[in-house]
């Protein structure tokens, strides 16, 4: 049997904001989601400055386009930068691309564990992700099981569950291995299932 890693237990530093845009601000930007159903598409895989459809590693559905929230979504995220990087160890480098998506997860969907940032350094400068920050939301009560972020120790052995909850933030770095657990919503409507707006800050 080999040896645990001296990693183990040693996880990435995170934090969870409740009440992140508050009652108004989070139903608005729900209902602006629902409203978009039919300009959902599925969610691919970025790899190598390129994409592909993969159903083994992930299944969900994307919509790049937040219309009139994406750039109060962006201030509001790079008003924390400051803090999460004294609160992370990290340098602070100026954020000179801010990637965002609305990503839904109904029955049956899930992203194999995985990291943020890609093998090697073929975007553009400044375009590294360092910062991950997931915005939850979903109807009252909800209405699916599952869709915890599984986030992974540096040894990759333990891991500790996050739950989705609704109008929370949880901001991670980047390099940090995570997954998201399996998605039950039996009804199969898309409006019940697990809504996350996934903001990367990279430089």
């Amino acid at each position: 049997m080999s040896e645990p890693s001296f990693l183990a237990g040693r996880f990435p530093p995170h934090r969870i904001l409740p009440g992140w845009l508050g009652d108004a601000g989070a139903a608005r930007l729900l209902a602006y989601s629902l409203a978009a159903e039919a300009r959902f598409t599925p969610t691919r895989i970025n790899s190598q400055s390129a994409s592909r459809l993969d159903v083994v590693v992930r299944q969900s559905c994307v919509l790049q386009d937040l219309g009139t929230f994406a750039d109060p979504l962006r201030r509001k995220a790079l008003g924390l930068q400051a803090s999460l990087e004294t609160a992370f160890d990290m340098a602070h480098i100026p954020a000179h691309i801010e990637q965002m998506e609305m990503v839904a997860h109904g029955d049956g969907a899930f992203y194999q564990p995985h990291t943020d940032t890609y093998p090697g350094d073929e975007y553009a400068p400044g375009g590294r992700r360092r910062m991950t920050m997931v915005y939850y939301l979903h109807r009252l009560p909800r209405r699916f099981a599952g869709g915890r972020l599984r986030l992974f120790d540096l040894g990759g052995e333990q891991s500790i569950m996050i739950e989705p909850t609704h109008d929370s933030l949880l901001v991670f770095p980047s390099s940090a291995r995570h997954e998201v657990e399996r998605i039950s919503c039996p009804d199969g409507a898309f409006g019940d299932g697990r809504f996350a707006v996934n903001i990367w800050l990279c430089g």
